[in-house]
């Protein structure tokens, strides 16, 4: 067995253990407090769109909200939402940014897919219109859009924390679960997509509050 030497009075202060190096992991939400997060739409097959025929688009270069020669359908799934079950939520938007200019009158209906862990798009007919969607609905009626590549207040919705919120009180809902938000309506704004700006492609913002 090896022997053990132990420094000498003299080493021990001329060289003091090393003070730990700590690191605290910056939580998401306080409780009794608020948090918010913001998910973007990270993968070209995220930003979908339905034709009126059922036939489904995941690789388009922008999304035509909601009139592309006939009405469609666009989901936006947004992925690792880490927040709890218990959550409130407070607040919830979707920020676009102008991939066409656009004032034609336009009303949009948003809608969630009812779902606690919303599965991703395939090529499958009606893909988008085949999911069952939330009860709680939220009307928009954007304002012209009128210059390219803007990303503003004209090209962010109204408040969905009731859509969100019905997404997130399902049994089976847990953090970092996925989401899908279903758009359908009248008229016509086209927004980026993925996969022509991915810094600029749909993204959700949520406050909430948990006990």
């Amino acid at each position: 067995t090896p022997t053990r030497v132990l420094p000498t009075a003299t080493q021990q202060a001329t060289n003091p253990p090393a003070t730990p190096t700590l690191t605290f992991a910056t939580p998401t939400a306080i409780p009794g407090g608020a948090a918010s997060l913001s998910i973007r739409v990270s993968n070209g097959s995220d930003d979908a769109e339905e034709g009126a025929k059922g036939w489904m688009y995941l690789d388009s270069t922008d999304l035509e909200l909601v009139v592309d020669a006939d009405n469609q359908l666009v989901g936006l799934r947004f992925n690792g939402v880490n927040i709890p079950r218990n959550a409130t939520i407070t607040k919830a938007t979707i920020q676009f940014k102008v991939d066409e200019t656009t004032s034609t009158a336009t009303v949009l209906i948003i809608q969630g897919e009812a779902s606690p862990n919303a599965a991703a798009f395939t090529i499958a007919d009606r893909n988008i219109s085949s999911r069952s969607r939330t009860s709680a609905t939220v009307s928009w009626t954007p304002s012209a859009w009128l210059k390219l590549n803007v990303a503003g207040a004209a090209q962010q919705t109204p408040n969905l924390a009731l859509v969100i919120q019905q997404i997130v009180s399902q049994p089976g809902w847990a953090a970092g679960n996925s989401l899908v938000l279903i758009i359908t309506g009248n008229g016509k704004r086209v927004a980026k997509a993925f996969e022509v700006d991915s810094a600029g492609a749909p993204l959700l913002y949520i406050e909430y509050t948990i006990p």
